[in-house]
């Protein structure tokens, strides 16, 4: 359901409410909270490497997205218990607009223990769309081999994969978006 046109509340089978929407500066926080809550595993799985938190930069402009060539969204959820809790992040995706226009990169992870749930597909669905809005006609990562449930996940969602030829232990990831 659409609150507004930066806004969109979903409600998972269980009856939990999720709110979607663009990340802003304010969300340094938050995300920086999300990040370190990932497993090990994610951590690794998202940033291809071993990281704890967001440095500084890296949150800076995770938080602050070039509005020109980036968008980045975000999945809150409030518990139901306690109107004064703060909102939780539960996942986040983004984009950066290649160089030539036509193309994006793109990033995706979805907090462990909301994962299975549909998320994911659900925010990458709303990702390409926000890109195909901006008129972008390819959206394109990178995936560790070893990360079966990606490799799925994208494969799922009609991407094309293919081995990285400067790095085999990369799948590189791509789906054109159409007209």
């Amino acid at each position: 359901m659409a609150d507004d046109a930066n806004t969109e509340t979903w409600t998972l089978d269980d009856g939990k409410k999720l709110t979607l929407r663009h990340i802003t500066p304010d969300d340094a926080g938050i995300e920086q909270a999300f990040v370190r809550k990932l497993s090990a595993q994610s951590r690794y799985m998202r940033f291809h490497g071993t990281i704890k938190e967001l440095n500084k930069k890296d949150l800076a402009t995770f938080t602050n997205p070039d509005p020109l060539n980036a968008e980045a969204l975000i999945i809150l959820y409030k518990g139901e218990k306690n109107e004064d809790e703060d909102e939780e992040e539960v996942g986040v995706a983004r984009f950066v607009i290649d160089p030539d226009n036509q193309g994006c990169e793109f990033a995706i992870v979805v907090a462990d223990e909301w994962q299975e749930r549909g998320l994911g597909a659900k925010l990458m669905q709303v990702l390409i769309g926000h890109a195909k809005s901006r008129g972008i006609k390819r959206i394109h990562g990178s995936v560790l081999k070893d990360n079966s449930d990606m490799r799925q996940f994208v494969k799922g969602l009609g991407f094309e994969v293919t081995v990285d030829p400067d790095d085999s232990s990369v799948l590189l990831v791509n789906k054109y978006l159409g007209e």
